[in-house]
């Protein structure tokens, strides 16, 4: 019986080859996605959010330097939630609390980044 996806694999296991032509598939295409991104000179602010969105909705890609989400919501730089128009669907506040929860989650792992930082300063400072 082949491994479910995140499973390890036994020796002796046996993967199918359409398995694997799969994952390369995605793979490919997400390096597609990103090389795009980079050559089209989309800000690493957007190549983050691109990412971050990619992880929950498959469906979307870059349109020159906007991501198109589901085909109905645009994001074009600076990338803000103020910056998501929807087309014609109700897909807008659900990508509005993605982008949402990005943000936050940045601005935490900066609030850490600085406190992290700060440490060594403190001990240095107990200590002379």
């Amino acid at each position: 019986m082949a491994a479910l996806p995140g499973e390890y694999f036994s020796v002796g296991s046996r993967v199918s080859s359409g398995t694997c032509q799969e994952q390369r598939l995605q793979a490919s295409l997400r390096v597609s996605k990103l090389v795009y991104a980079i050559s089209a000179d989309v800000s690493p602010e957007g190549q983050q959010l691109f990412q971050t969105i990619h992880k929950t909705i498959k469906d979307c890609k870059w349109q020159e330097k906007n991501i198109v989400v589901m085909e109905e919501v645009v994001i074009t730089p600076p990338y803000q939630v103020e910056n998501c128009k929807d087309k014609e669907g109700s897909a807008l506040s659900h990508v509005h609390k993605i982008v949402e929860k990005h943000f936050r989650d940045v601005e935490s792992q900066k609030i850490l980044q600085r406190s992290q930082a700060q440490q060594p300063q403190k001990e240095a400072a107990l200590s002379s």
